[in-house]
């Protein structure tokens, strides 16, 4: 989704190397040089990658009106605008194998015989491989998908409209040989490392575990969540970490759990007191995907308003799943923020922004400023709030929090007024 209309999704990153500070002249011709480029002679590479402006797949014309922005009260602008152009040139093995029987079929035509020769079909082999290289040189099978990319020079973050591996690996390198800069997901355990290591504490870091917040669940039954049986219970398996970012990536699903115990004790919302943000209103709602953090009683998903409340969610809570997704309100003193994130890789997803106030009605450019300046608040916001988890979680007072939160599990009952909503979808797996 791009940035400048509707809801955005985005991949953040931090920038790590001698970036450049500010959007000069500089930044944009190394944008140029960097620009897509078709190939001009031959079939092309299966995938091509290049910079473009971002206003639209063919324009590699980058100026300081259509790719600098200032955020507001800036003296210069520290935000660069542009996207990521992404060509695949893939022929279907089906039309390949048409051509090779097509070509076959000539030949045994031809034969006395009527059956094509090894050498006949070796050669029918090459003529279609050669019709196929023609088709990828004319540009027959390509299929162009342009990513939108915001870079904060100020604050070292990029943001990727997009998650897909391949899309970020080729971002990635060009990055990389463009700027001479390399791009660190800002999953959960890479944004916790950086925040506790900054305040000289690597070693609590390392140290962290997962929390068992249940006993493991019995396969066959309802498991056992009395005190003892949940210190007994041996490590959380957490399947899903082994192709995460950062092997602490569950403190994700940690922090998500942690916002649904302290929205659930204190009302509709809770009130996250951060250093940066300040007071920040957080609530779960619209969605919540869970998985068994054991890797026993599978995954479920819910879908409605207030999910977090339905029977199948404390159920789930109970035999050991924990959130890996759900629907965000963030709330601070200038705006609200609805959104969806996945914990452990910390991916945001269809956030709406909130309408910018302003006095008269903005150019089409202070308009994407404003929303730009926007996303880049979402994403500070919400790293505001995941500090004073982290802060929280290797604290002494994490031992209290997580007390409380199996007790919260065990005893978690659903009011009668909302048990049996109509306006629910739930999948189980």
């Amino acid at each position: 989704m791009p940035f400048d209309t509707g809801r955005v999704t985005f991949t953040r990153f931090h920038v790590a190397g001698d970036a450049p500070p500010r959007v000069d002249d500089t930044v944009l011709s190394i944008l140029s040089e960097h620009r897509f480029r078709e190939s001009d002679v031959g079939a092309p590479d299966e995938v091509e990658a290049g910079f473009t402006t971002g206003a639209h797949l063919f324009d590699t014309r980058f100026t300081l009106e259509k790719n600098g922005y200032a955020p507001a009260g800036a003296a210069a602008a520290t935000l660069v605008y542009f996207a990521l152009r992404v060509d695949t040139h893939k022929v279907p093995a089906e039309v390949k194998r048409a051509y090779r029987v097509m070509n076959e079929q000539s030949a045994a035509a031809a034969s006395p015989t009527g059956y094509a020769s090894k050498s006949e079909k070796r050669q029918a082999r090459e003529t279609a491989n050669e019709q196929v290289r023609q088709e990828l040189a004319d540009g027959k099978h390509r299929r162009s998908k342009l990513v939108p990319v915001l870079w904060d020079l100020a604050a070292r973050r990029l943001y990727c409209g997009a998650t897909g591996t391949t899309v970020i690996e080729h971002l990635s390198r060009l990055m990389r040989q463009a700027f001479a800069v390399d791009l660190e997901a800002l999953s959960a355990g890479t944004l916790a490392g950086s925040l506790i290591k900054a305040e000289g504490r690597s070693r609590d870091y390392e140290d962290l575990r997962p929390s068992a917040f249940t006993a493991a669940p019995d396969a066959t039954g309802p498991e056992d969540t009395n005190e003892s049986a949940v210190e007994t219970s041996g490590g959380v398996v957490l399947p899903w970490i082994a192709k995460s970012v950062d092997l602490k990536d569950y403190l994700g699903n940690e922090f998500l759990l942690w916002l649904w115990w302290r929205g659930e004790r204190e009302g509709e919302s809770s009130a996250v007191e951060t250093e940066a943000s300040g007071e920040v209103f957080v609530a779960l709602d619209k969605a919540l995907d869970m998985d068994c953090a054991w890797d026993r009683t599978g995954k479920q998903t819910l879908r409605g308003e207030h999910p977090t409340r339905l029977p199948e969610a404390g159920d789930a809570l109970r035999t050991g799943k924990w959130p890996r997704k759900a629907g965000l309100i963030l709330a601070d003193a200038d705006g609200q923020w609805e959104l969806t994130l996945q914990g452990d890789a910390m991916v945001i997803g269809g956030a709406t922004l909130p309408e910018p106030e302003s006095a008269e009605a903005p150019t089409p450019r202070d308009r994407l400023a404003q929303r730009l300046e926007l996303v880049t608040r979402l994403g500070a916001t919400l790293d505001a709030v995941y500090a004073a988890f982290v802060q929280q979680r290797t604290s002494a007072g994490w031992s209290h929090d997580r007390e409380a939160i199996r007790g919260w599990i065990r005893s978690r009952h659903v009011p009668a007024s909302l048990a049996g909503r109509p306006d629910r979808e739930t999948v189980a797996v």
